[in-house]
């Protein structure tokens, strides 16, 4: 609208020749803003003058295929290559942005009110064990039934969110909210088949426990809840409601999430139930009640950035309530009230998580505080496979034996430790100094490349990961 067609997109949407076509258009000067995902930062303008990334904490940012390059380092390294401007929005930043901030590697801008004016949703926490002792086995804690209700009764409409991910990946107890972590990673550990735990960092694996190791209880177990349950359970309680779904199954086809999203936005439904598909970004003025089912299904997925997900999903999915006239309010619902990522998001207070978490991931030697690198080796033998890494890892031992503060970590096997008849091991290298980390990188490469190397390694590929956003 304020540029005209002076302005065009780039996704994956288009055809290799649809993307050429873009290319050179640019090329020629024919276009002045190109919109898109990571792919649009190689679109070669004579004369680029900004990159704006929007969301810039997104995990879809890193690419998952090899080069697994991160779309802000690289729009950092084009925009000092071009002298353009490199602008990153985000309500809930990553720590790796907002820590360069902190020492002045970026200026630093906040805005303090909403954009479509109103105040703050009000958040409420309401705690899941409180409501187990109280005879409440339902989803749905009392006080969110009770504001449902109402909502219904003066034809507002609410929003439902719910995390699948993790979807019963880790072993918590009911009645005091313990979850079963590893003793040397600090993250929770994975629900595997045969009732094994396992940590998806170091390899520690131990047995499912049958009572809770804290308080004796038998209510432990894997933990999750789907959307088509949610939603079952919305018609049953309340008959009147007209709800709407959308997650993976809802929106398969073409064009269905936008047509599900103009749906809602018509005020054809009551409730709107889903996953982060849901939260992000939606402006709805009707919408004046938010609940946010399970709070802890990201808290615990066994990663290291669990907690700044958990964090960053809470206050966005927050964000939904209230953008109209009407006051919002936000009920989150959690087995662990005290969490710090749970309270931050709570009080919308993201220096107080900044804070915490990045003591945390201090403590832990995990990026951003320091770097880490993961080497991920595939094969169809799984005795050559496991013979590779410890030769692997013997051989980083050995060349960097003066490298003080070198952690190696593994081999493990990862969250996925076969796919498709292929075997995975990984290893975990880190330390404070990105430098170290490409040395190990280069060191290993040319330690494959040897001919008596390549010859018994025969059939594994390896792959490289700096600073991993997903777990592995």
């Amino acid at each position: 609208a304020r540029f005209g067609d002076r302005v065009s997109v780039m996704n994956s949407t288009l055809s290799a020749g649809e993307k050429q076509d873009q290319c050179r258009r640019a090329e020629r000067g024919e276009l002045d803003v190109i919109i898109g995902p990571r792919s649009a930062l190689f679109v070669p303008f004579p004369n680029l003058g900004m990159i704006l990334m929007d969301e810039e904490h997104e995990l879809s940012y890193k690419s998952e295929t090899s080069p697994k390059y991160h779309a802000r380092e690289t729009a950092q390294k084009l925009a000092e290559l071009s002298d353009a401007a490199l602008v990153l929005g985000s309500a809930t930043p990553s720590l790796e942005a907002y820590s360069r901030a902190q020492r002045g590697d970026y200026h630093f801008y906040k805005l303090t009110k909403r954009l479509t004016g109103g105040s703050l949703p009000r958040v409420e926490i309401a705690d899941l064990r409180e409501e187990l002792r109280n005879g409440n086995r339902s989803i749905f804690s009392v006080s969110l039934q009770e504001k449902l209700r109402d909502r219904l009764a003066r034809k507002e409409q609410s929003m439902l969110f719910l995390n699948r991910r993790g979807y019963a990946g880790f072993v918590s107890c009911r009645a005091c909210g313990y979850v079963c972590k590893c003793p040397h990673c600090d993250v929770s550990l994975s629900e595997h088949r045969g009732g094994r735990l396992v940590c998806h960092y170091c390899g520690y694996t131990v047995e499912e426990p049958s009572k809770c190791p804290s308080c004796g209880s038998r209510l432990i177990g894997g933990y999750g809840v789907g959307t088509e349950k949610v939603e079952q359970e919305i018609n049953r309680m309340f008959p009147v409601a007209r709800t709407l779904r959308m997650d993976k199954d809802t929106t398969s086809k073409k064009n269905s999430h936008e047509q599900i999203l103009e749906s809602f936005g018509r005020g054809d439904a009551d409730i709107l139930i889903g996953t982060q598909m849901i939260v992000k970004g939606h402006d709805f003025a009707n919408v004046t009640l938010v609940g946010i089912l399970l709070a802890d299904l990201t808290l615990f997925d066994g990663d290291y950035r669990a907690g700044e997900r958990t964090f960053d999903l809470l206050t966005q999915a927050a964000g939904r309530a209230g953008r109209g006239d009407v006051p919002g309010k936000v009920v989150i619902q959690t087995y662990k009230p005290d969490n710090y990522a749970i309270v931050a998001a709570a009080n919308q207070d993201y220096r107080s998580f900044y804070e915490t978490e990045s003591a945390y991931r201090s403590f832990m030697r995990y990026p951003p505080e320091w770097n880490m690198l993961v080497i991920m080796a595939v094969g169809e033998n799984e005795e050559q496979l496991a013979n590779t890494m410890d030769r692997m890892y013997s051989h980083i031992r050995g060349n960097h034996r003066n490298v003080r503060h070198l952690a190696v970590i593994g081999p493990a096997e990862p969250a996925l430790a076969k796919v498709k008849d292929l075997y995975r091991k990984v290893l975990y290298i880190k330390h404070r100094d990105y430098q170290v980390l490409v040395d190990v990188k280069n060191c290993v490469e040319e330690w494959l490349r040897d001919d008596e190397t390549r010859e018994i390694n025969s059939g594994i590929n390896v792959f490289f990961d700096f600073n991993p956003m997903n777990m592995y």
